[in-house]
C-alpha cells in the first residue's frame, strides 16, 4: 500500500531503530499497559519530533507528522495515540512561543523535550471543545515565587510514563481577574497524583487514565503568560491546537485501519474489486490528511484550516469504519474467531469518533461555515 511506504519512510528516517524494535512485538503486548512501544518511542527520540531543528529536535512539518503518526498507528494504535498527544503539546508549545515574546528559558525548556527525550503530556482544552481555555478544569492562583494549581483531566494518555505535563491554566490572580496561562509541570512536582479511569481493553496501552493536580506548585519561569485579549490571540492558539490534534489523531487511526487492510490484501481472498474496494477507502483516507497537512506546512493556520481539518477529519472517520469492515470481511469468521488482533483493530477503527468535537457538537458549525460564516465550535 503506497500510502503505508511512504509512511513507514518517514519513521525509519525520523525516529531510526523504532519500527525494527517493535515489528516483531505481539499486537496485544504493544496494547497492554507497561509495553514496550512507548519506552523505545523514547530511546529512538521520538520525543523531539516537532522541535525545531535549531534546538535539537527532528524539526518535522504537518506533512511529515502526520506520516509518521499513520506508521506508529499501523505498529501500535495505542503508541499512536500516546504519541499523537505528546505531539499535540508539543506543537502547541512550539507555536505559542514562537508566537508570544519568549525568553531565552522558554525555549530552553523546549530543547529539553528533545535533549533529555521528555514525553509531554496534555492536559489542554482538547477534551471540552465548547468551552474556552479560560474555562478550563485547571486552576491557579497566586503564591510564593509562582503558583498553586489544581484540577484534573481525563483521561490523561501517557499518566504513567509522562515527564511534564502542559496545562492550559485559568490564572486568577489577587484582583479577581482571570487571564491565561500555560504551565509547563514536571510530573515529579508534589501534589500530582493518578486514578484509574480507562476500563477498555483497547487501546489501554495509551496509559490514558485520570491525572489530578493538587496545589501543585509551579514557579513563575515555568508559567507561561502569553499577553493576548479574549477572543483575539487566545482564539489562535485553540484553533492551532485544534488543528493539530485532529490531524494527528486522524493519522494515527488510519495507520491502524491500513494495517487490517493490508492483512487482507495479503491474503488475497475476496474478487480485485473487493480487496481494490479497501485499498482505494485507506488511500483515499490517507490522500485527505495528507492535502490538510500540506496546507498547514504552507501556513497561517486559522479558522479557514480548522474548517478544512474537521471535514477530512469526519470524512476520514466514515471512510475508516468501512474499509476496516471490508477488511474483516475478506479476511473471514475463521481468520477472526483464531487471531485477537481483527477484533481489536475493528473496535480501534471506530475510537476516531469518540475524540472531540463529536460530528454533532460540530455539524451546524461546519454547514455555517461553508456557507460563508467564520467556523464557531459550541
Amino acid at each position: 500500500m503506497r500510502g503505508m511506504d511512504t509512511a513507514r519512510e518517514a519513521l525509519d528516517t525520523l525516529l531510526p531503530g523504532l519500527a525494527p524494535t517493535l515489528s516483531d512485538v505481539p499486537l496485544q503486548v504493544l496494547e497492554s499497559p507497561g509495553g514496550p512501544g512507548l519506552d523505545a518511542f523514547r530511546k529512538s527520540g521520538g520525543p523531539g519530533l516537532l522541535v525545531p531543528g535549531a534546538y535539537g529536535g527532528a524539526g518535522a512539518g504537518a506533512l511529515r507528522a502526520t506520516r509518521v503518526s499513520r506508521a506508529l498507528g499501523a505498529l501500535s494504535p495505542s503508541l499512536g495515540v500516546a504519541t499523537a498527544m505528546h505531539n499535540f503539546s508539543v506543537a502547541s508549545l512550539v507555536a505559542l512561543v514562537a508566537s508570544a515574546d519568549a525568553s531565552g528559558l522558554e525555549w530552553m525548556l523546549i530543547e529539553g523535550i528533545a535533549r533529555d527525550r521528555l514525553l509531554v503530556a496534555s492536559a489542554f482544552a482538547e477534551g471540552r471543545p465548547g468551552a474556552g481555555i479560560l474555562d478550563s478544569a485547571v486552576k491557579a492562583r497566586p503564591a510564593e515565587g509562582g503558583w498553586l494549581v489544581s484540577g484534573s483531566k481525563k483521561p490523561c494518555s501517557l499518566s504513567q510514563s509522562m515527564d511534564l505535563i502542559t496545562a492550559s491554566v485559568a490564572l486568577t490572580g489577587a484582583d479577581g481577574t482571570t487571564e491565561l496561562g500555560v504551565a509547563l509541570v514536571p510530573t515529579a512536582s508534589p501534589g500530582i497524583t493518578r486514578r484509574p479511569f480507562w476500563g477498555a481493553p483497547f487501546l489501554a496501552g495509551a496509559e490514558s487514565d485520570e491525572v489530578v493536580l493538587t496545589d501543585v506548585h509551579v514557579p513563575t519561569e515555568l508559567m507561561l503568560r502569553p499577553q493576548v485579549e479574549l477572543g483575539t490571540g487566545l482564539d489562535t492558539l485553540q484553533t492551532i491546537g485544534f488543528v493539530w490534534f485532529e490531524l494527528l489523531v486522524t493519522s494515527v487511526y488510519t495507520g491502524a485501519v491500513a494495517r487490517l487492510a493490508e492483512s487482507a490484501l495479503d491474503a488475497g481472498k475476496g474478487s480485485a474489486t473487493d480487496r481494490a474496494a479497501v485499498l482505494t477507502q485507506v488511500e483515499a483516507a490517507i490522500a485527505l490528511a495528507e492535502n490538510t497537512a500540506r496546507v498547514v506546512d504552507a501556513g497561517p493556520v486559522g479558522n479557514d484550516e480548522l474548517a478544512m481539518v474537521l471535514t477530512a477529519r469526519y470524512a476520514v472517520q466514515e471512510l475508516l469504519v468501512s474499509a476496516a469492515d471490508r477488511a474483516a470481511e475478506l479476511l473471514g469468521g475463521l481468520a477472526f474467531a483464531t487471531s485477537c488482533d481483527i477484533g481489536h483493530l475493528l473496535a480501534v477503527s471506530r475510537a476516531l469518533a469518540f475524540h472531540p468535537p463529536s460530528r454533532g457538537s460540530s455539524a451546524q458549525a461546519l454547514l455555517d461555515h461553508h456557507a460563508g460564516a467564520p467556523l464557531r465550535l459550541a
